[in-house]
């Protein structure tokens, strides 16, 4: 995805971030657009499913179903572009994206909201599938993992931007899901307008799981409790704030902070991971999760002690991903990186899709503590497992470590497999005179 702050690619004349910025701005644009709509459609959703009385049950059903949406999305896409190409895919997806979230607000039934929410994750991993293609086209060998790096900035902070939007009308009426109908056809005009020819979508092969799983284990675990942390997060924070009595503003104030602690925090926990064990990391990450999933059992729901517990929450949890990712990668030889990354995709997509579902069993059994309990429970188990593998085996070498990329939970395979490619070029030079040794699992 990127190439690591930590060791930036030289800036070459004929290749330099701000020219290569300057070709892609448009399609920046779209995608922030489009991470504004996404941002305030899943908020706008869980709130709106618990101001109607909708059963929480149902509700983490609703939300759930958009990740299976994205997954199937994420896997057929690919296949629907070979056959009629990338212009006529993303008008047609961004147009029943559009279509969708309206419908939302005409057919208020949870049955409904369940088809609606499948239909709307396909549509919005083909969206993403397409323009970040066309993203990752327009990036150079030398600019390829700072553009990533810029694409990731403006997807966390066009999440965290959109819940603000929630300020801005009734939830109860229909001009919120009208307005998400607006920036999601305004994102296709970049890219529907442009003259370029549409990128190649050949993709490697899958590396098994089983495969990956003997390599690291700590890789499959966290990037499944990463998954899980996300579909919570974004399935099911409104639904607990509805629960809890706050007001709107209170809501999208609460949303926001996960999503804002991942941007502060992704930085220093990857470049950490570059410099001592990844697992150890990990570890950090899970513990610092536990204590801010304690402070919110402890402090009062909409203090201020609660909104940086959430902060840190956010933070601690969703760069478990990148880490992750990048400590199976330490492992892997450089032409089974970009394979793994397409297996990281479903692990993710199937923790994404779990995660609002356990929560609202959770929340049926315990109230809305259950949602506190699911975080306090998830980073418990990764920080024991962690320890466990860190226990048991010794790490990877030092010296034979990739540089971390920074990258989120729940994303497209285009944009996970142009992480690896960012990951792979900049190891290729570092890595041709000292080709990795055989190490243990980790």
């Amino acid at each position: 995805m990127t190439a690591s702050p930590a060791s930036p690619l030289p800036a070459l004349p004929e290749a330099s971030l701000g020219a290569a910025l300057r070709s892609t701005w448009p399609l920046l644009l779209g995608l922030a657009l489009i991470m504004l709509g996404a941002g305030l459609q899943g908020t706008l959703l869980g709130l709106r499913a618990t101001l109607e009385g909708f059963p929480t049950i149902a509700t983490g059903l609703m939300m759930s179903a958009y990740y299976l949406g994205f997954l199937v999305g994420s896997l057929t896409t690919s296949r629907l572009v070979a056959k009629v190409g990338h212009i006529r895919v993303f008008a047609a997806l961004a147009s029943l994206a559009s279509m969708t979230i309206l419908v939302h607000s005409v057919a208020v039934d949870v049955y409904a909201w369940v088809v609606l929410r499948v239909l709307s994750g396909i549509c919005f991993a083909g969206i993403y599938i397409v323009a970040e293609s066309w993203l990752n086209d327009r990036a150079s060998n030398q600019t390829r993992g700072r553009i990533f790096a810029v694409y990731m900035m403006i997807n966390f902070g066009g999440l965290a931007a959109g819940q603000f939007l929630l300020n801005l009308a009734d939830p109860q009426l229909p001009a919120l899901f009208m307005l998400v109908s607006v920036l999601v056809s305004l994102a296709a005009v970049p890219l529907v307008l442009s003259s370029r020819q549409g990128p190649s979508f050949a993709r490697a092969s899958a590396l098994p799981l089983p495969a990956i799983y003997q390599r690291s284990p700590m890789a499959v675990v966290g990037v499944i409790a990463a998954g899980l942390a996300s579909g919570a997060i974004f399935g099911m924070t409104a639904v607990y704030a509805a629960t809890a009595g706050l007001s709107v503003a209170q809501t999208a104030s609460l949303v926001a902070m996960p999503i804002l602690g991942a941007m502060l925090l992704q930085w220093p926990l990857g470049l950490l991971s570059d410099r001592i064990d990844r697992r150890r990391v990990v570890s950090l990450a899970a513990g610092l999760a536990l204590l801010a999933a304690l402070a919110t059992l402890w402090v009062a729901v909409g203090s201020p002690l609660f909104y940086l517990a959430m902060l840190l929450l956010g933070g601690a949890t969703l760069p478990v991903h990148g880490i992750a990712a990048s400590h199976l990668n330490d492992q892997l030889a450089l032409d089974q990186m970009v394979a793994a990354s397409s297996t990281l995709i479903l692990l993710s997509g199937a923790g994404a899709a779990a995660g609002p579902l356990l929560v609202a069993l959770l929340m049926g059994t315990l109230g809305g503590a259950g949602f506190l309990w699911f975080f306090l429970l998830v980073s418990l188990l990764l920080l024991v497992f962690s320890v466990w593998r860190i226990f048991l085996h010794v790490g990877p070498d030092e010296d034979s470590k990739r540089p971390w990329v920074a990258t989120r939970p729940a994303v497209s395979p285009v944009a996970v497999e142009m992480a690896a490619e960012a990951q792979v070029e900049a190891a290729e030079a570092a890595e041709s005179d000292h080709p990795p040794q055989s190490r243990p699992p980790a």
